[in-house]
């Protein structure tokens, strides 16, 4: 029950940095050391018999936990990344420099060869190229009107959850990220917000269908890119680990530079620091505590 409450408490931090553009869902996964066993379920779930019930309890309780953030504390963690950038990046980057010590002992040889810090410069320039591209990552507008949305339209979010969960899944990649570089993050999230509340006052009518539509549409992209994509993971992890684990750990670091905000010299600049403190000492329990149990 403890393994599982905990497994629902990160399934809760993935689904919120996967709201934040330029942070990765899938770089918590490797920060609360669940990254293996997140691929392994999502690429054999349907195919190994055996352990097919422990891959399904794990996904669900994982993915309730994301479902549920996402729902319920979006709102909120939106409220911090705009009345506090600074502090809520922190908190991030303290969460990611305290998996660097996990990522390097997954495995037992980790030492460094030629092709393993090719792998981790691979990792490392990818991301930073990506991050070069986002100078505008932050500066949009909800979309409210959602009237004008057709088929195409629906087809194309979907394309868009398929690209942006192949990403999700990456660490070091953000889903959020990939979806402003297509074009409907701002989309998405206007029809996110305030959905429920806007539901049970009006029910299904012009206003709240096409939002749910639209949602839909994106949902069984991020399903069938995730179902994909994990099945190459998992193969990369299980043939090559030590390449993969240094490939992840560059696109671990460059995530960093993604979402580095700079310093500040104030007492903002100082809670920023306890904040990052805070998330590499949270970072680095939670890992100790999955080796434990694990």
């Amino acid at each position: 029950m403890r393994y599982y409450l905990r497994v629902f408490f990160v399934g809760m931090a993935m689904g919120v940095a996967n709201i934040i553009p330029g942070v990765s869902g899938g770089t918590l996964a490797v920060v609360f050391g669940i990254y293996e066993k997140l691929m392994d379920a999502l690429g054999n779930f349907l195919t190994d018999r055996e352990r097919r019930g422990e891959h399904i309890t794990f996904l669900a309780i994982l993915f309730a936990g994301s479902l549920i953030a996402i729902v319920a504390l979006a709102g909120l963690l939106k409220w911090a990344f705009n009345n506090y950038p600074l502090i809520t990046v922190y908190f991030f980057m303290g969460l990611i420099l305290g998996s660097i010590p996990v990522v390097l002992k997954v495995h037992k040889d980790m030492k460094p060869t030629f092709t393993r810090m090719a792998a981790f410069l691979t990792g490392l320039i990818f991301v930073i190229i990506l991050a070069l591209y986002q100078s505008h990552g932050n500066d949009g507008a909800l979309i409210t009107d959602f009237s004008g949305f057709g088929l195409a339209d629906y087809f194309y979010f979907a394309f868009a959850g398929l690209i942006a969960a192949s990403a999700m899944i990456i660490p070091g990649v953000s889903g959020s990220f990939i979806l402003i570089l297509l074009g409907v993050y701002w989309t998405v999230l206007g029809a996110l917000s305030g959905l429920l509340p806007l539901i049970m006052e009006q029910g299904l009518n012009d206003q709240t269908l096409p939002r749910l539509i639209i949602l839909g549409a994106l949902f069984v992209g991020v399903v069938a890119g995730i179902l994909g994509f994990s099945r190459i993971m998992d193969f990369l992890l299980k043939k090559f680990p030590a390449q993969t684990m240094y490939a992840i750990l560059g696109l671990i670091i460059g995530s960093l530079y993604q979402i580095y905000p700079g310093v500040e010299i104030s007492l903002n600049g100082l809670l920023a620091f306890i904040s990052l403190t805070l998330g590499f000492v949270i970072s680095i329990k939670f890992s100790a505590d999955d080796s434990s149990s694990g």
